[in-house]
């Protein structure tokens, strides 16, 4: 592989940078990853076609994971011939979506189909299942996928080499960037946030000591190490303000999201987001995404303590 690839910038919830899917050229086509949510597919076959390429000649999109944000669209990809490769336990979903869609209603009601829209069916003849360490070829491209939980269970990082670079595709595990600074921040979404083994997660990207990483949210790092020491240091600062907040007996549910908010603008303002960038990028739903996930983390540990007096951490697998 000789070219960086092209990052479309996806326009997510209509910010800039909030989102992307990157383009690969192979020898005779284009390589997708990330099809980004079915809300933002018009802005990529938008960007595709700016680029001469076009949306329908897609040969494969590959996955880091399942959720609205980065899959919604894969449907519309796979019905127009592109193969779709994912984390085995995202395969099932991707072909009946129901229970994707359903839980999303649940949340977002009426504003479904403008922050993400529904995830369409894929083929299950175009849906393929790739191990941990498993490296698929495709038109002259090679990636290998790398487990990455933490976020999700289902969810892989997408290695290759670019001009002889090692570079990565981290979806969700390497967190997020606000445009024009290097402010980490993380995505904590219920039911499988666990900080524990997303710590193992960011030390097997570590181990691989990639020249750069590609996230989702948004675009390239040039300083994998420091990047990811501040995604480390982010998932203990997360874990343990919002679980202080979750136990304050004295702050009701609009209290533990005025707290929450109050606190992650402090830090991000002391790391140099401004206030606009603030309401813009960290808002009401990204608070109560996290104050749910770690709420979902602590009661399977006190479940499983009460029962077992063993953690509920899944098997991580070895490099």
């Amino acid at each position: 592989m000789t070219d960086t690839p092209l990052a479309i910038d996806l326009q997510y919830n209509g910010l800039p940078e909030a989102a992307a899917s990157f383009v690969f050229e192979g020898d005779t086509g284009h390589v997708l990853i990330e099809s980004g949510p079915l809300a933002t597919l018009q802005t990529l076959k938008t960007g595709l076609l700016d680029h001469g390429i076009d949306p329908a000649s897609i040969q494969a999109v590959l996955l880091t994971h399942i959720h609205l944000d980065h899959a919604g669209a894969a449907g519309w990809f796979a019905a127009q011939g592109a193969d779709i490769y994912v984390h085995p336990f995202g395969v099932k979903h991707l072909v009946d979506p129901t229970r994707i869609n359903e839980s999303a209603r649940r949340i977002y009601g009426a504003q479904l189909a403008e922050i993400f829209g529904e995830m369409l069916p894929c083929t299950e003849s175009k849906v393929h299942a790739v191990a941990h360490s498993e490296t698929i070829s495709i038109d002259g491209l090679e990636f290998t996928a790398i487990e990455t939980p933490g976020h999700a269970r289902h969810h892989h990082a997408w290695s290759t080499t670019i001009d002889g670079r090692q570079c990565c595709f981290t979806g969700d595990v390497a967190g997020m960037r606000i445009p024009g600074t290097s402010w980490v921040t993380l995505p904590l979404a219920p039911p499988e946030f666990d900080p524990e083994i997303w710590q193992q997660s960011l030390d097997r990207i570590q181990a691989f000591d990639f020249d750069t990483l590609y996230l989702t949210h948004f675009g390239a790092v040039e300083n994998p190490s420091d990047h990811l020491a501040a995604a480390r240091t982010q998932i203990i600062w997360e874990t343990e303000v919002v679980t202080r907040i979750l136990d304050d007996p004295n702050l009701d549910q609009e209290g533990q999201k005025t707290a929450y908010l109050e606190a992650l603008h402090a830090r991000a303002t002391a790391n140099g987001v401004t206030k606009a960038d603030c309401d813009a990028y960290l808002s009401a739903g990204m608070v109560d995404m996290n104050l749910g996930g770690v709420q979902r983390h602590l009661d399977l540990l006190r479940k499983t303590s009460d029962q077992s007096g063993f953690g509920s951490n899944p098997t991580f697998p070895t490099k």
